[in-house]
């Protein structure tokens, strides 16, 4: 039995081998196969590639290399750096430079603001109320809470120190209470003035004007309406109109804010009040030739100025067209007389991430109000302005208009240092400012009210403000399109020079 299950080692070793061999000879018969196929279909993929090249090569050993196309190519090295430079500093320019284009204005609901700055060099900060109305009747009367008043001295301009102010108040007050004194020996022991209606309590009493006065101020009623009928400023003579206080100069300055509606804002003569639905102003007539409304403008801006370099064509109006602006009267016109300046106001929009940024900080730039699709916007307004001068006094036989801008002549008599101060109006006569005495007594006053005004109108259409921005794409295809052209062109004219050359030759 063991030896039936036995098998000689040469059998079993010999039919393992033979086995062995014709599998690994399938195998590489297969592969070999796979191989082949394998070549054979990059090949074709090479061929289909081979056939796509638009760039046909040339052996080295079919090229030539001459001095002549050396040169060239330098040549066209050099051409190739100043033009990619110049395509940059195109690109870089271009992205610098804002455009305006001219849109329907559908902001009238808006508020707008005023700032000023303005110096009168010969009137007191008494005799100066800034008064604003606009067409649609709104009217704001002294308006004095966002403007602040400096007293100056009439000799050389100079701000009134707190002690000065301080000694002169104290001497007021003094006289004041002397004048109540005063009247308060004429009246009954009990006498109690009537508050007309201002106080809750019927028993108070009101006795004198001033008494009258902030009690109507406490209730923002209106106090001309009473001061003309209370028996207590009857009885102190304060209804009749203030005389000029005189003396000093003064400075405002401060903003205004009002609907964007056309009107006007005016420093003039007298006390500004609203009677019977109109606006009206009381004075002293006697007094029109001491209301000296020569002017210097500080500042006069609607809306925030922003320093835009490069801020566009700029051919609408500025924002600070009346900066620095001066005006002197002359006694040759009744030392006084109606400024007019008649301003067209634009509104501006700045807009574009780009634009806003360059013209305020990042801290101003993340308080706008923006949506995720919308652009940052700043808005202001730009204007422009005529003017034009009444004097109070003019000749009967000439009726022409005054103009501001008639520098004044040599032989004006005139105190004042500088030489490039303007003079309201224009000479009678066609003579100097110093008329002579036979024409002053044909001279008549006018019909004006001495002041400042400034008429504003709004136009209907605003401007917008942009920067353009160019890709970096655009300007990677033109330094393409730039080199390919240049280069082209420098090899059509090597091989023209170089066949040439081997014509002459043959």
């Amino acid at each position: 039995m063991e030896w039936e299950h036995q098998q000689s080692p040469m059998q079993s070793t010999g039919l393992r081998h033979r086995t062995n061999n014709i599998n690994n000879n399938y195998s590489n018969k297969n592969q070999t196969q796979i191989n082949k196929d394998t070549k054979y279909n990059k090949s074709m993929k090479r061929r289909v590639v081979q056939n796509l090249d638009i760039f046909p090569k040339t052996e080295t050993d079919l090229t030539v290399q001459t001095e002549q196309g050396g040169v060239l190519s330098m040549v066209g090295i050099i051409f190739a750096f100043i033009l990619v430079m110049a395509e940059w500093y195109a690109w870089s320019n271009s992205n610098v430079t804002t455009t305006e284009r001219i849109t329907v204005d559908q902001s009238l609901n808006k508020k707008m603001r005023v700032d000023l700055n303005i110096t009168f060099p010969a009137l007191h900060c008494n005799d100066l109320q800034l008064h604003l109305m606009d067409v649609a009747g709104d009217v704001q009367v002294d308006v004095e809470d966002t403007i602040v008043k400096r007293r100056l001295h009439l000799k050389d301009g100079t701000v009134l120190s707190q002690k000065e102010i301080e000694v002169e108040m104290n001497l007021a007050h003094n006289k004041e209470l002397k004048a109540k004194e005063a009247i308060r020996k004429t009246l009954s022991p009990d006498y109690c003035g009537p508050c007309y209606g201002s106080k809750d309590d019927p028993k108070e009493c009101c006795n004198f004007c001033d008494d009258v006065l902030d009690a109507y101020k406490e209730k923002n009623w209106h106090v001309e309406q009473v001061k003309m009928i209370a028996e207590q400023c009857v009885r102190e003579h304060k209804t009749r109109p203030k005389s000029l206080t005189g003396g000093e100069g003064c400075q405002i300055e401060g903003h205004m804010t009002f609907k964007r509606l056309n009107g006007n804002f005016h420093i003039a003569m007298g006390q500004g009040v609203e009677r019977n639905g109109q606006f009206i102003h009381t004075f002293l007539p006697e007094e029109m030739e001491s209301y000296n409304s020569s002017h210097i403008i500080h500042e006069l801006r609607f809306g925030p100025v922003y320093d835009a370099s490069n801020k566009g064509t700029g051919i609408i109006g500025d924002m600070s067209v009346l900066n620095g602006v001066k005006k002197i009267v002359t006694h040759g016109h009744g030392s006084t007389g109606t400024f007019q300046y008649f301003i067209k106001i634009v509104p501006t929009t700045y807009k574009g991430k780009n634009l806003v940024e360059s013209l305020i900080t990042e801290e101003e730039l993340s308080k706008i109000p923006v949506n995720d699709a919308e652009e940052p916007e700043l808005e202001t307004n730009r204007y422009f302005s005529t003017e034009r001068f009444l004097p109070l006094m003019e000749d009967e036989v000439n009726d022409d208009h005054f103009f501001l801008g008639d520098l004044v002549h040599e032989d004006d008599e005139i105190d004042d240092d500088e030489n490039d101060v303007e003079v309201a109006g224009a000479h009678v006569g066609g003579n100097s400012g110093s008329t002579h005495s036979h024409h002053q007594s044909h001279r008549k006053r006018q019909q004006i009210l001495p002041g400042v005004f400034f008429i504003y109108q709004i136009y209907p259409f605003a401007i917008e403000v942009t920067r353009d921005s160019v890709p970096v794409i655009h300007l990677l295809i033109r330094i393409t399109a730039t080199l390919g052209g240049l280069f082209a062109i420098v090899g059509w004219l090597d091989t023209f020079l170089y066949s040439q050359r081997n014509t002459g030759f043959h």
